[in-house]
């Protein structure tokens, strides 16, 4: 007689989980097609053509991260804040490279002094941040830039129009200069 019984096959098994932790990140780069480059008429002061900055920005916040967008150009006192508020219009002010303004040109630029108090400085507006919704805060000299998750990209337009006091004919020949920045950092 044969008896055949069923031996339940039972084996071990133990698990371990594996975590990972992705950080919130912001990635932002410069978008190297926009025009960076213009010529400043001689009579005028008004460029041929308007200015144009472009930044790609990527994050994977699930809120709306604020960035920083600021302007700065370089007097003898150093790199100095360029961006701010006249007439309800926000400026860039651009400085010749050269020789290098002094430090109250560009504050007799930035209060509309008349033109002649500014030597070497010349400002023009920013026509429209396109992209983002954005907030002057004139109290920092800065905008605000609110993005959401994933990839926005930050166009910054100045329009070719001088601040018509701060163009005059004692402002050297040579290179201006500003330098646009869009930063994480509240700085």
């Amino acid at each position: 007689m044969f008896i055949a019984s069923a031996l339940a096959a039972y084996a071990e098994s133990a698990s371990m989980d594996f975590n990972i932790t992705m950080p919130g990140y912001v990635y932002i780069t410069p978008v190297t097609s926009p025009v960076l480059v213009a010529n400043i008429t001689d009579r005028t002061g008004n460029l041929y053509a308007p200015l144009s900055s472009k930044f790609k920005v990527v994050t994977n916040s699930k809120d709306t991260k604020t960035l920083y967008l600021k302007a700065n150009t370089v007097t003898e006192g150093g790199y100095e804040e360029a961006m701010f508020e006249q007439g309800g219009r926000v400026y860039i002010a651009f400085a010749n490279l050269a020789k290098i303004p002094k430090s109250q040109a560009l504050a007799n630029c930035k209060m509309g002094k008349q033109a002649k108090e500014s030597p070497g400085v010349v400002a023009y507006p920013i026509n429209s941040i396109i992209g983002a919704d954005t907030k002057y805060i004139s109290s920092k000299n800065k905008y605000e830039v609110y993005v959401n998750n994933g990839t926005t990209f930050v166009t910054v337009n100045v329009g070719s129009n001088v601040l018509s006091t701060s163009f005059a004919s004692n402002d050297p020949k040579g290179f201006y200069q500003a330098v646009l920045s869009l930063t994480e950092a509240d700085i």
